[in-house]
């Protein structure tokens, strides 16, 4: 493997063992890889704000967002500062306090720490877990060529199945010839590719059920449609969530058949802001009760953040709990209130290459095959995002709605039959 590549799905893994007790003893030979995967995706929410300046909140926001333990910050940093990504490490107490940051396009920033994970010297069932997610995320495979085709040990074969099935980085899907394996990967980083298999293969309830979601980007799913909770649970479509004020997880689906491949796959932190905004807009949309609002002042609601002249709502009591989901994805900050004497927060942009490219993102995905009207103000732009609840990244969308797959595989039969014969497509 490539040592990009090798980087890249460090940081996939880690999303996958997010699904598993972090006390469990089975992530101890994963040490090296679950480091170098956190240290991906911190480095990836701090990259372009140069200055970190209060890293001791920078740790609440990886616990909580990104699952980056807080006993774990400590020794991503110093992995960070080792590859040359922080420097000017200050401490106050023996905690990390401050530091800058120098985080590198993605290309590099994958390489890099692809070669860090190697000078680790990764335990064997490390390697070879890295190995089974790549493949996999390129194309299903049966589970009885696993070892054949991707040069695995066959005698490795069984825990790492167990693995990865714990971690949701490996699907089984039972088909009439015998079981496949596929890593949600596959779906993650090629919808245009899943929509279009399904399309042309699968049952006409599937096809619908996909066809769909052209028509609204971030369609919230619900028990009424059980053919698109099947493919989430399966790991087919990327689905974040938004956690309800009652509990309920809410998945919001998306098939973007529009995106460049390389965003989908070397470049999916700046696609999981995108989605977090996304998935925040439309609970917004649709559960918001009295105050759900169209589209056009859902794209006005990223206009204003993207204006060079505004980039900021008016403050308001309620921000700090509205735009909690944008606050804990680095899309904004709270700055103290404009008011002299006031006592509450400012959401402002955070205006880097990575936030602007997620906002355009989402505003493009929102406006998908939708008329746009109206101009939202700042009433209605808290509006639009008045359920600030805890986001859940599509790949813990995946075990949340285990045990909701409730179409028969056989429906999945002959699109999985045509991923297994596509073959290599980067």
């Amino acid at each position: 493997m490539k040592q990009f590549d090798e980087g890249l799905r460090c940081q996939d893994v880690h999303a996958g063992l997010r699904n598993v007790d972090p006390n469990s003893g089975t992530l101890t030979p994963l040490a090296d890889t679950q480091l170098i995967g956190m240290a991906a995706s911190l480095a990836a929410l701090i990259r372009g704000q140069d200055v970190i300046a209060d890293a001791q909140a920078l740790r609440a926001v990886a616990a909580e967002q990104l699952d980056v333990n807080q006993f774990a910050f400590d020794p991503v940093i110093i992995a960070l500062a080792e590859v040359g990504f922080v420097e000017g490490v200050q401490r106050s107490g023996g905690k990390i306090t401050r530091f800058t940051e120098s985080v590198p396009y993605y290309d590099d920033l994958y390489t890099r720490l692809g070669e860090a994970w190697r000078d680790r010297q990764p335990t064997e069932l490390e390697q070879q877990l890295v190995l089974l997610v790549d493949h996999l995320a390129d194309a299903p495979a049966p589970t009885e060529e696993l070892a054949q085709r991707i040069g695995l040990d066959s005698s490795a074969v069984p825990a790492l199945l167990e693995v990865g099935g714990r971690a949701e980085l490996v699907k089984t899907i039972p088909l009439l010839d015998g079981d496949v394996v596929y890593s949600p990967f596959f779906g993650f980083e090629n919808p245009d590719l899943v929509g279009d298999l399904v399309r042309e293969h699968g049952a006409h309830q599937l096809a619908d059920a996909f066809a769909a979601l052209r028509g609204e980007q971030g369609m919230p799913v619900t028990a009424a449609e059980p053919v698109l909770q099947d493919a989430i649970a399966r790991g087919l479509l990327l689905a974040p969530a938004v956690e309800l004020p009652g509990g309920t997880v809410q998945p919001f689906a998306a098939l973007p058949y529009t995106l460049d491949r390389e965003l989908l796959r070397g470049r999916k932190p700046v696609l999981e802001k995108a989605l977090a905004v996304l998935a925040c807009l439309r609970c917004g949309q649709h559960f918001g009760g009295a105050t759900s609002l169209p589209a056009g002042a859902l794209v006005d609601v990223i206009d204003k953040l993207l204006d060079p002249n505004r980039g900021f709502l008016r403050p308001h009591e309620s921000h700090e709990r509205q735009y909690r989901l944008m606050h804990a994805a680095g899309l904004l900050a709270f700055a103290p209130d404009l008011w002299p004497g006031g006592s509450w927060v400012t959401p402002r942009f955070i205006d880097t290459p990575d936030n602007r490219e997620a906002l355009h993102i989402a505003r493009d995905l929102i406006t998908h095959g939708e008329p746009l009207a109206g101009r939202a103000g700042d009433e209605q732009a808290r509006a639009a995002l008045l359920l600030g609840q805890p986001f859940t990244a599509p790949m813990q969308t995946v075990t949340r709605m285990r045990g909701k797959a409730s179409v028969s595989p056989k429906q999945w039969q002959k699109v999985i039959d045509a991923a297994m014969g596509r073959g290599q497509v980067r």
